[in-house]
């Protein structure tokens, strides 16, 4: 329990840090180069979702669309959490991680209407999407619940029809 709500706090701790630290120390649009053509700090605010998709308007509709998409997501993952939870590390490290990065997010927008994007990457001028650390906990989260359905979690077994053994011999 402590490793699933814990690794959501400490994303959720994280993100709103370091998303205090860009808003309060760079213009939006600055850019600083980390790495010369590979890693810049780039400051935007995203009034989309991952990536920008959706536009970049402050339509108020979206926000609240939005806000109702990421909460409920927040809600099924706790369930599915609660409900299949295998005591193994791996999946509630995944699915803390998908929670804190949800909420990161969620609290960008609530309060606001736009998230905090500022991790750029890219080749010379082929860049990839500006990101923050809420969608690197969510990217990471998910690839590591891939991992533990692929190679950690065992099938569920389906009871024997009545009239048949284990086997489901008659």
């Amino acid at each position: 329990m402590w490793a699933y709500f814990g690794t959501a706090i400490a994303v959720i701790f994280l993100d709103q840090n370091v998303k205090f630290l860009i808003r309060s120390g760079m213009r939006e649009y600055q850019s600083i180069s980390v790495i010369k053509d590979f890693f810049h700090i780039t400051y935007i605010e995203n009034f989309g979702i991952a990536f920008g998709i959706f536009g970049q308007d402050a339509n108020p509709l979206k926000k609240y669309m939005l806000l109702l998409v990421v909460l409920t997501a927040m809600v099924v993952i706790t369930i599915y959490w609660l409900k299949y939870s295998s005591h193994h590390i791996l999946f509630d490290l995944a699915c803390g991680l998908i929670l804190g990065g949800a909420a990161g997010n969620f609290i960008d927008r609530f309060i606001r209407g736009s998230v905090t994007d500022f991790l750029e990457f890219g080749i010379r001028t082929h860049r990839f999407p500006v990101f923050n650390v809420a969608d690197a906990s969510v990217s990471v989260g998910v690839a590591l619940f891939i991992i533990y359905i692929i190679f950690i979690s065992e099938p569920k077994k389906e009871a024997p029809k009545e009239g048949t053994d284990a086997s489901g011999a008659v």
